[in-house]
């Protein structure tokens, strides 16, 4: 009996120490996970941010909040520093502040350029993108564009038929598919669309194209939708949810087709473009920005609910931004206090 409980006894204590193991991993992961949170889900714009020569974690991550790209500067430090984040490269990069942590500090890590080529974001446009390639010296901006706006390109099947109004680099906007791309010594500007142009064609095969068919809605418009999906939410497994609300309104007439974007907002993903192709099956017609400000968002049928939810973010965005005032002036407040007592 004895010896019974000392096997017992033997056996509570690696499981106690195998429990406490797996709590400590669990609440690193959740810290990791809530350092990472955007700064703003719901601001989707991106705007310029430069990495200087030599600037380290510390400085990226003050001016980082200075800029009101990330929540905190010592959690953003923090984060860096469990991820041994390092070798930031100096350049211009687009930033938004609904980007989580992890992906600004891989972007700053990484930038466009690869030892092998580069890499199309989502959720960038032609200029965007031109623009980031003349930073990293891959290509002129100027060049670029001229290339995207060639005739030549209009008669490539992978466009599609052309809708009237679309010319230049806007008939090619959507199709430059996110990834990473291996670019050849002796690749100029052309080229460089033609190689991404043909990875949106092996890409989207004939099982998508028969898909856009069933819906009875073009190449082009898939992109639109996939763009708007991209746009509206980050979270993966919203994606699919989002296209079911934008499908059930083009089918219940609650919106156009032809009140949709006449061109792509931008180059969508590929887990974008298949939410558009598949969207998920549901009776929801509307979505709205959750009022708890994580970026995700609130689904329903019933518009006196969503003009509820509706008005709810609204006032958490307005409270949020006077708590932010809040904040500002007391910092100023506190620095012009220091600054006086170091001048006494």
């Amino acid at each position: 009996m004895k010896e019974d409980q000392k096997s017992i006894r033997r056996f509570r204590r690696p499981l106690r120490i195998i429990t406490v193991l797996i709590i400590l991993a669990a609440l690193g992961l959740w810290s990791v996970y809530m350092m990472s949170k955007p700064y703003d889900r719901t601001r989707t714009t991106y705007a310029d941010f430069v990495v200087e020569e030599g600037d380290g974690l510390s400085v990226i991550a003050e001016r980082l909040d200075e800029e009101k790209f990330i929540k905190s500067a010592s959690s953003f430090e923090m984060l860096g520093k469990l991820t041994l984040a390092k070798n930031f490269k100096p350049g211009t990069y687009y930033l938004s502040p609904s980007m989580d942590s992890i992906s600004i500090l891989q972007t700053l890590q990484s930038g466009l350029t690869t030892s092998k080529g580069f890499t199309v974001p989502a959720g960038y446009t032609v200029v965007q993108l031109a623009t980031a390639l003349e930073r990293d010296g891959l290509a002129e901006k100027d060049k670029f564009l001229e290339a995207a706006a060639s005739p030549d390109l209009a008669q490539l099947d992978v466009l599609g038929e052309n809708p009237e109004g679309l010319k230049g680099a806007d008939l090619i906007e959507g199709f430059m598919l996110p990834g990473e791309y291996t670019l050849s010594a002796d690749a100029d500007e052309s080229m460089m669309i033609i190689m991404i142009l043909d990875a949106f064609n092996n890409f989207y095969n004939d099982d998508y194209k028969a898909r856009a068919d069933e819906l009875g809605i073009t190449t082009r418009q898939v992109l639109v939708l996939a763009s708007m999906i991209e746009k509206e939410t980050n979270v993966d497994k919203e994606r699919a949810t989002v296209s079911g609300v934008i499908h059930n309104r083009i089918n219940m007439e609650l919106t156009s087709i032809d009140e949709l974007p006449e061109k792509p907002l931008c180059s969508p993903s590929e887990e974008s473009i298949l939410a558009a192709l598949y969207p998920e099956d549901h009776e929801y017609t509307y979505y709205v920005m959750n009022s708890s400000l994580d970026g995700t968002h609130r689904f329903t049928a019933d518009e006196e609910e969503y003009n509820t939810w509706l008005e709810e973010y609204e006032n958490a965005v307005k409270a949020a931004s006077e708590e932010s005032e809040e904040t500002e002036e007391t910092e100023t407040s506190e620095d012009g206090a220091e600054s006086e007592g170091e001048g006494e």
